[in-house]
């Protein structure tokens, strides 16, 4: 999951093999194979009644479990993590002895019963106990993480705006943290979620409410019912200050549970939750699986979000931006809130049976959310968008030595199996290739005959396959076992000719990817599928064998101007092709495929950035870009090619913005929205040049806050007297999180106007104003008011505030408040701040996780103080 969190700041790339497998240098051992446990035990209800202790960060209170043992047993064991246990009793009250050294071991907790039980025969234990282990934030990441057990969250001296709150899940093994129970995902049972809170906050949890009442010591208990069974590892709850914002599908209750300030902005937030609930039903054949949903959104909390079982989602509260802020995102955060939705069907309605088929959960959930994405911002948003991250992340991992197949039973971990990006991009990858394969129609027939016949069942990847070819009648042993039993994807090598007296076009493809004989993990040596090849105004269908050489004719009355292999990209695949200037620049402008249009201008960046690229191919190339930009292409495109051409023109010392660029510029700035119009104004003022000081003054109005920002940035770099004061006017400009603010302050780091320190004080002494906690200049306004006063020479007089901070938050011990601060003594750079970094080692020396935290952070320090 971490891994996606790059997710935020992915760009659309274009993709070309440079390099085939790498080969290792020592033989590769498989992992020890992961044994599935074996049951004793089946807990059929598991009723939790908890009292929480903010100051300590524990919860105490009983777990009575109603279970019965697989075989005659005179003991029984169960998973406990850090726990106290203070007794365990029969239901008759009868007291049992028990073993449980306190660690968090697989059956660790041993209970000895006061006779032998049959197997089958029913029994509830009542156990009273407490939990000890601190689930503490990741320094690591802090923009969000997971941990084990229960997430504490209070006011602190140093983030007096952190809301009170408590959040627990489970995925995979970390629900033993916080109460005693079977960790294994073979065993499914109901549960019943009691807590009693202080009386201002609520408490969320799966299933339904059951009951809410308030008490006369001023506390309120709360007690939430799932009555479909599911595995342990789904059960999660939260508690914190929250409102109910409801819409409905067809009588489906949608509950978001939102902060009390926010409430327009979770309105603006979740305008097509309904339909994402039509879609999926719909796409599935079955509708939405229980009586209610509810997604909650929670501090600290890391990208894309965690499903709860019975209709419950856990999501960063990140998300949540007024109507003018989502309207720019809709691309992005739709694909978090559906994926959690999507999860409802692929993981709750249908749970994997064993964790080496976790991939039917997050693959699933995400390929769906992506199809999601495709009807409702267009196909070419999720070709542009979805499909180039799920590719560089695969490419990346494998590229970089991170391989195994999809589906093994050799893995080290279960925690990092099942959230990799091969459980997550690589398998919702391989359901496209699928999806194509297949086609349409029959898509569709196994997609719903897979939910509807395995509805409430716990399956396999095999239970897949079967579902396809039993509503198909294709075999797919051939494809499971290329794309998800082992490891790999080709390399095509692309060749093309035309015999212009037999007129006839002839490609050949090579798979140039070699077998890693060093790697145990089964691998593909050549490849096998059907394969679209778009050839000028039509797509011919072929079928590539699994051999080195495969060889294609096609008669053709001319030379094709274009011959473009895997239209709209379905392999998972790297590709060398090489084409001419002209060719790539007839491509760019008239392929079908706005991936083929992306991948040709890739190309052409690289030609224009050679060191020995001439002037009229900078010239044709520019030409081309420049056409594209003001083309009716999607938006994503010309937005992909602004940026390059803008990378370009930076990097050539003899190109300028000439006449016909920048009357390019005005015309974007002046008829396009949002993203264009804010990519055309940084290129604009990367000229620098001051006659355009009213246009980016004009804009400091614009209807997106992404504009706005753009335009400030560039207003500072022109230098004018008009500037500081329209920028330092528009700071305090009612805005979503503080964003007049931070755009204000960019604006002011590249004005270099000494008058802006003022400002950029104030901002970094503001603890109270309303925040994103996403590290960035960009999205966070204490750390874009650090960088302004290092631009003006000015750190120095923050750095003794910071370091008060600093110490402050060593003493409040929140990790999120420390490496925040981290952060900000990084950013300002003043020597002093070594000190900082000698207190952190002293304090994290016996937490290693901590100090890699503290050592990279140090790093970089050590780096900007050079500068």
């Amino acid at each position: 999951m971490i891994r996606l969190i790059t997710f935020l700041v992915a760009c659309c790339a274009s993709f070309q093999a440079e390099a085939f497998y790498q080969q290792s240098d020592s033989i590769k051992k498989l992992p020890a194979k992961q044994l599935s446990r074996q049951r004793n035990i089946d807990v059929k209800h598991i009723a939790l009644d908890l009292r929480f202790d903010f100051h300590a960060k524990q919860a105490r209170g009983t777990a009575t479990i109603i279970l019965s043992p697989l075989n005659l047993a005179s003991k029984i064991l169960l998973d406990a993590g850090m726990l106290k246990i203070y007794s365990i009793v029969l239901a008759n009250g009868t007291p049992l002895k028990f073993n449980y050294a306190g660690g968090d071991m697989d059956d660790g907790l041993e209970i000895m019963l006061d006779r032998f039980y049959k197997t089958g025969e029913e029994l509830t234990l009542k156990i009273d106990y407490q939990t000890l282990h601190e689930n503490k934030a990741d320094p690591n990441n802090i923009w969000g993480s997971l941990g084990k057990g229960i997430r504490f969250f209070e006011p602190t001296s140093t983030t007096p705006i952190k809301r009170r709150q408590i959040w627990s899940m489970g995925e995979p093994l970390s629900n033993r943290y916080w109460f005693p129970g079977y960790d294994g995902l073979d065993d499914l049972r109901t549960t019943e979620f009691t807590a009693t809170v202080d009386k201002k906050l609520m408490v969320i949890s799966n299933g339904s409410l059951l009951t809410s009442k308030e008490n006369s010591d001023d506390t309120g208990t709360f007690t939430w019912k799932a009555d479909r069974p599911y595995p342990n590892y789904l059960t999660s709850f939260v508690v914190g200050e929250y409102i109910d914002v409801i819409q409905n599908y067809e009588g489906v209750k949608l509950h978001t549970y939102g902060y009390p300030d926010e409430k327009e902005a979770v309105e603006a937030t979740i305008v097509r939750l309904p339909d994402m609930v039509r879609f999926f039903s719909e796409k599935t054949g079955v509708n939405y699986p229980t009586p209610d949903y509810a997604q909650v959104m929670v501090q600290d909390f890391p990208f894309p979000g965690l499903v709860g079982q019975n209709g419950s989602s856990i999501i960063s509260d990140n998300m949540i931006d007024d109507f003018k802020t989502h309207t720019d995102f809709f691309y992005l955060w739709d694909g978090i809130e559906a994926q959690s939705l999507a999860s409802q069907w692929f993981g709750n309605l249908i749970t994997p049976k064993d964790w080496n088929h976790f991939w039917l959960n997050r693959s699933f959930s995400h390929y769906f959310d992506g199809l999601y994405n495709q009807y409702k911002n267009g196909k070419e948003e999720y070709l542009l968008n979805y499909l180039p991250f799920d590719l560089s992340v695969t490419l990346g991992d494998w590229n970089s030595g991170y391989r195994h197949p999809i589906v093994t039973d050799h893995f080290a971990s279960i925690s990092d199996f099942i959230s990799d990006n091969y459980a997550g991009s690589r398998g919702s990858l391989v359901l496209r290739t699928l999806h194509k394969q297949l086609g349409e129609e029959n898509w569709k027939k196994a997609i719903q005959y897979y939910v509807k016949s395995n509805a409430g069942k716990q399956v396999s990847t095999e239970d897949f396959k079967i579902a396809i070819e039993k509503s198909t009648g294709e075999s797919m042993d051939w494809f499971f076992d290329q794309w998800i039993y082992r490891m790999g994807h080709p390399v095509f090598e692309v060749t093309r000719s035309y015999d212009s007296k037999k007129k006839l076009l002839t490609i050949v493809l090579k798979q140039k990817q070699k077998l890693d004989r060093n790697d145990e993990y089964p691998q593909v040596e050549f490849f096998k599928g059907s394969m679209e090849i778009e050839i000028d105004d039509r797509i011919e269908k072929i079928w590539i064998e699994p051999k080195a050489e495969n060889t294609f004719t096609f008669p053709l009355s001319q030379q094709p101007k274009l011959v473009h292999v895997d239209f709209e990209s379905a392999w998972i695949k790297e590709i060398v092709f090489e084409k001419t200037t002209d060719e790539l620049i007839y491509q760019m402008l008239n392929d079908k495929d706005i991936l083929g249009k992306n991948w040709a201008m890739g190309e052409l960046v690289k030609i224009a950035g050679k060191k020995d690229a001439t002037i009229p191919d900078k010239q044709k190339i520019y030409e081309a870009f420049r056409k594209t930009i003001l083309s009716n292409s999607y938006w994503r495109l010309r937005f992909n090619t602004l940026a390059q051409l803008r990378r370009l023109m930076a990097n050539d010392p003899f190109t300028t913005l000439d006449d016909a660029t920048s009357g390019m510029l005005l015309s974007v700035i002046k008829s396009e929205k949002s993203w264009l119009r804010t990519s055309a104004l940084t290129s604009l003022g990367n000229s620098r040049d001051a006659r355009y000081a009213d246009l980016y003054i004009n804009y400091l109005n614009d209807e997106s806050e992404r504009v706005i920002n753009a335009a400030a940035i560039a207003l500072g770099k022109t230098q004018s007297p008009k500037a500081y004061d329209a920028l330092v006017g528009m700071a305090y400009k009612p805005s979503w999180k503080s964003q007049s603010m931070i755009s204000a302050l960019n604006g002011l780091k590249e004005l270099k106007d000494p008058r802006g320190a003022d400002l950029a004080m104030k901002a970094l002494s503001d603890i109270h104003s309303p925040r994103w906690w996403l590290a960035t200049p960009i999205w966070d306004y204490p750390i874009a008011a650090a960088e302004t006063l290092v631009a003006l020479g000015k750190g120095k007089d923050a750095y003794p505030m910071i370091f008060e901070r600093f110490r402050k938050s060593m003493v409040d011990n929140d990790y999120n408040d420390i490496f925040a601060n981290v952060v900000l003594i990084t950013t300002l750079a003043d020597p002093r701040g070594q000190e900082a970094f000698e207190m952190l080692k002293v304090k994290f020396k016996d937490d290693a996780n901590a100090m890699v935290a503290v050592s990279q952070a140090e790093s970089q320090f050590a780096e900007k103080i050079k500068k």
